[in-house]
């Protein structure tokens, strides 16, 4: 995107320019603390915010030809014939200040994410903080513009958004990032809850749901990249769901990682710099409308029904994870050496709700490495959760590193 939205057929040899789909201002007109465009300025263009270009696109996932794109001077416009013809409905949005979509240094549009399900479908982010207006602006249209109902809930009435994103696999999880934090709502952005333990107060400026793993990819302004493993349990989550007293959700393949010391050799001293790892296995999630006397009681068993890994941890309300590392105890470990398999206390939980992050048969008193174990084959599981007096259950494959046998 320039002042026209350019799109190629051959990876860029040959571009195909839309009409002008800016307001077109004159940014040498433009005035500049108090002194015209048309005066001798100290710097000509100096401070300038409005250039009028695009400032972003996005392309229906649903329905091929379905484009939107937003400027930096205020408009928003639509076209259902492949970027052919354009048609401005920024106009028809209500709920923001007037005039702030006109004039000589107007609202921009920061975000635009076309909608996973509907055609016609899409949220916007308007930034405003150009005119000292930091307030939340999001908004929905089901109807290619001709309408916008407000997605700001209960956004923090101070942090301008810069980015919304509405989750591939599930409508009503939206995600927002603003000038402090993280946001996300379960109900189409009737509510918001700020988002992830340990993420900091920052601007953040992208937000990619990876559509194969189910992590959130989060891109701060100046704190590095996050990314949130495994928020498959709240793209599961539903109104449905919600009503019920407990669930347990489908949990995400592991894979048995082999480390090849031969790739780890590093002699740069003090200069190296790398992220950190997901936690070995795969998290076992599952969610409790109220609390309940006692505790929660998860198990991991082989397809022959043999136990392999136990942990108990507090039946209350919200959202629970239990980290499963793979490791299963000896099976002629002791009392005290294998048993329950280790259960060490972490972080919170990365959804909205309650729980602590427990590791089952991980680096605790019991399984794992703190008295003896062995990493599991490839092949299937069951899990169990055992609450309230009732037992759910779900399957769990674990894969084999195929990546380290190829090499």
């Amino acid at each position: 995107g320039g002042n026209r939205l350019f799109k190629s057929y051959d990876q860029g040899d040959h571009w195909i320019a839309s009409a002008d789909l800016t307001k077109q201002v004159d940014r040498c007109k433009i005035e500049v603390m108090g002194v015209a465009g048309t005066k001798p300025q100290l710097s000509k263009n100096d401070g300038v915010s409005g250039f009028s270009t695009i400032s972003a696109i996005s392309e229906s996932p649903v329905m091929p030809g379905v484009i939107w794109t937003g400027t930096d001077d205020g408009n928003l416009q639509v076209s259902r014939d492949g970027g052919a013809t354009f048609t401005e409905v920024g106009k028809n949005i209500g709920g923001l200040p007037a005039g702030a979509l006109i004039g000589a240094n107007p609202y921009w549009i920061s975000r635009i994410d076309a909608s996973h399900f509907d055609a016609g479908g899409a949220y916007v982010a308007i930034d405003g903080h150009r005119s000292d207006d930091l307030k939340p602006y999001v908004f929905v249209t089901h109807d290619y513009g001709r309408t916008w109902t407000s997605a700001s809930g209960n956004l923090p009435g101070y942090g301008n958004v810069q980015v919304v994103r509405e989750d591939p696999r599930n409508r009503d999880l939206l995600y927002a990032g603003t000038e402090f934090g993280l946001f996300i709502s379960v109900d189409a952005g009737k509510g918001w809850e700020k988002f992830m333990t340990g993420y900091p107060t920052v601007r953040t400026d992208d937000i990619l749901v990876h559509p194969r793993d189910g992590d959130i990819i989060v891109a701060s302004h100046g704190r590095s990249i996050y990314i949130a493993d495994d928020i498959t349990p709240l793209q599961q989550f539903t109104p449905a769901l919600a009503s019920q007293d407990a669930v347990l959700f489908d949990v995400r393949s592991a894979i048995t990682y082999q480390n090849d010391p031969r790739t780890d050799v590093y002699v740069g001293g003090d200069k190296q710099f790398e992220g950190e790892n997901p936690a070995r296995g795969t998290a076992i999630h599952f969610y409790m409308k109220a609390g309940m006397p006692g505790e929660a009681k998860i198990s991991v068993s082989d397809a022959n029904g043999r136990a392999l890994c136990e942990t108990s941890v507090a039946a209350t309300a919200g959202m629970h994870r239990v980290q499963w590392t793979l490791v299963s105890p000896l099976a002629n470990a002791g009392a005290g050496r294998g048993g329950r398999g280790g259960a060490a206390p972490a972080s919170d939980a990365p959804a909205a709700g309650t729980g602590p992050d427990m590791s089952c048969g991980g680096a605790g008193g019991g399984g794992g490495r703190g008295g003896g174990a062995n990493a599991v084959t490839p092949g299937g599981y069951l899990v169990k959760l055992t609450v309230g007096g009732h037992e759910y259950t779900r399957t769990v494959q674990v894969l084999e590193d195929r990546w380290m046998h190829e090499r």
